[in-house]
């Protein structure tokens, strides 16, 4: 009696499930008709309004389709403004960050004064900064996203996105800088220190904030002291005190707790022998 009870709750949850996806089946089909309908619709204002229905219910996928149906048609009218910017939404919301900011932009362009033109400004810098890629990649977007966040911080220093607009930046130039260490790291790797030693200066002036700051400044001053060893006889005098002049530079920067500063000394000490060295020599 019991198993029967069992199969008969079954059949029924079976049954249930089956008629729920019937039911979920006709509703779909109907909005699909709608849909479709819409598309078909020779009425502009219809597929506007339907548009903005499937806007507000986040299903940007139908409501791109009809604003793109509709929007030469009311390029001259009040209407083209939220049109633009909703397209541009709908685009965001599709993760298409590229169409979507050059959208914001555009809005932004056409409608300085309008009711989103701060928002679609900030979206705009928002799009690069979602399209900037790895550091080990291009960076053409990463500078693009630097530019537009400044060019929005300008425009709206008092804007309640700024904050975001700082962090991103770090997080941007902290991108390009890694870039330029992990260049500057690969000289120094296949042993081109002069190379090296241009590079590391270039990182260390342009990011100071950057996170390898101390490493690189002690690369400074171990590719000097590398560069001089493998230097000619002639040059070598100079690039010894070059390197000295680094471990100075290094030593006015860093207290005694930093991790480089021990073989700095070193070096400084051995650069020093060298150079006593190659005087008594000559």
């Amino acid at each position: 009696m019991r198993e029967k009870k069992v199969y008969v709750c079954s059949i029924l949850a079976m049954r249930y499930f089956v008629l729920h996806i019937i039911l979920v089946t006709l509703i779909l089909s109907g909005c699909s008709n709608k849909y479709q309908k819409a598309l078909k619709n020779p009425d502009n204002k219809v597929k506007l309004e339907m548009a903005d229905a499937y806007f507000k219910k986040k299903d940007f996928v139908r409501a791109i389709s009809l604003y793109e149906q509709i929007e030469e048609a009311y390029s001259a009218t009040p209407f083209a403004e939220k049109i633009l910017y909703n397209s541009a939404q709908c685009n965001f919301g599709l993760k298409m960050y590229a169409l979507s900011g050059f959208q914001f932009k555009t809005y932004f362009e056409n409608f300085p004064s309008g009711s989103n033109a701060e928002e679609a400004l900030y979206l705009n810098a928002y799009c690069a900064y979602l399209e900037s890629f790895d550091a080990e990649l291009d960076q053409t977007d990463t500078y693009k996203a630097i530019e537009t966040f400044r060019i929005f911080i300008n425009v709206y220093p008092d804007s309640k996105y700024i904050n975001e607009c700082n962090t991103y930046l770090d997080e941007l130039r902290a991108k390009l800088s890694f870039k330029a260490y992990r260049s500057a790291k690969l000289y120094y790797n296949m042993g081109e220190y002069k190379s090296a030693i241009v590079s590391l200066k270039n990182i260390a002036r342009d990011y100071p904030e950057m996170a390898q700051k101390e490493e690189v400044d002690f690369l400074i001053v171990k590719s000097n002291f590398l560069l001089a060893q493998n230097s000619i006889s002639e040059k070598q005098i100079e690039r010894f005190k070059n390197t000295l002049m680094a471990c100075d530079e290094l030593s006015e920067q860093y207290t005694e707790g930093s991790k480089y500063m021990k073989e700095a000394k070193e070096i400084a000490i051995k650069s020093q022998l060298a150079i006593k060295k190659l005087e008594n020599k000559n």
